[in-house]
C-alpha cells in the first residue's frame, strides 16, 4: 500500500465512523429515546440534555462527513476506474446526504423554537402513520440507512470495475 492509499483508507475509516455515529444516534433516539420520552413526559428535561448533546455530534459528523466525502469523491471522481454508473450513484448519495443536512437543520430550528417558547402548545403531529414516517427525524434515519446502502454499491461498483481490468 502506497501512503496515498493509506491516507485515502484513514479517510474513508473517518468517513464511515461520521455517518454510524449521526445514523446510529438518530436509530438510538428514534427507538429508544422517543418512546421513552411518549410514556415518561416528565424526563424532558433529561431528553433537553441529550439533545442538545447529540445536536453537537451531528454538527461534528455533518462538517466530518462533508470534508471527508469530497476528499473521497474526488479520489473515486479521477480515478480512470469510475463509470458512468459510479457517478450516478455518486450523485444520487450526494442529493440524499444533502437532504439529510438540510433535515437536521430543519429539526434544529424547530428545536430552538420549541425552547425558546414554552408556553406554546405544539400538536402532535405523529398522530398517523404518514406523519410519522415522514417526521424530519425518521426520514433522518431512514435516508441515512439508504446513504449506507448506496456507499456500499458504491464500493462494489468500484471494485468490479477493478476486477475488469
Amino acid at each position: 500500500m502506497s501512503p496515498g492509499d493509506i491516507f485515502i483508507l484513514g479517510v474513508q475509516w473517518i468517513h464511515t465512523l461520521a455517518g454510524v455515529a449521526w445514523v446510529g444516534g438518530s436509530l438510538f433516539y428514534l427507538l429508544v429515546i422517543r418512546p421513552v420520552l411518549y410514556k415518561n413526559p416528565s424526563g424532558s428535561d433529561a431528553f433537553a440534555s441529550l439533545a442538545t448533546r447529540f445536536r453537537a455530534v451531528v454538527d461534528i459528523a455533518v462538517i466530518v462527513l462533508i470534508i471527508t466525502g469530497v476528499v473521497l469523491a474526488f479520489d473515486r471522481l479521477t480515478s480512470r476506474y469510475t463509470d458512468v454508473s459510479y457517478v450516478s450513484v455518486l450523485g444520487i448519495k450526494v442529493a440524499l446526504s444533502l437532504w439529510m443536512f438540510w433535515l437536521a437543520g430543519v429539526i434544529q430550528k424547530r428545536r430552538h423554537f420549541l425552547v425558546s417558547r414554552p408556553t406554546v402548545s405544539v400538536p402532535n403531529l405523529a398522530t398517523s402513520l404518514t406523519n410519522r414516517v415522514f417526521a424530519s427525524a425518521n426520514l433522518i434515519a431512514i435516508i441515512g440507512i439508504i446513504v449506507f446502502l448506496l456507499s456500499d454499491l458504491l464500493q462494489a461498483l468500484f471494485e468490479d470495475a477493478l476486477k475488469a481490468v
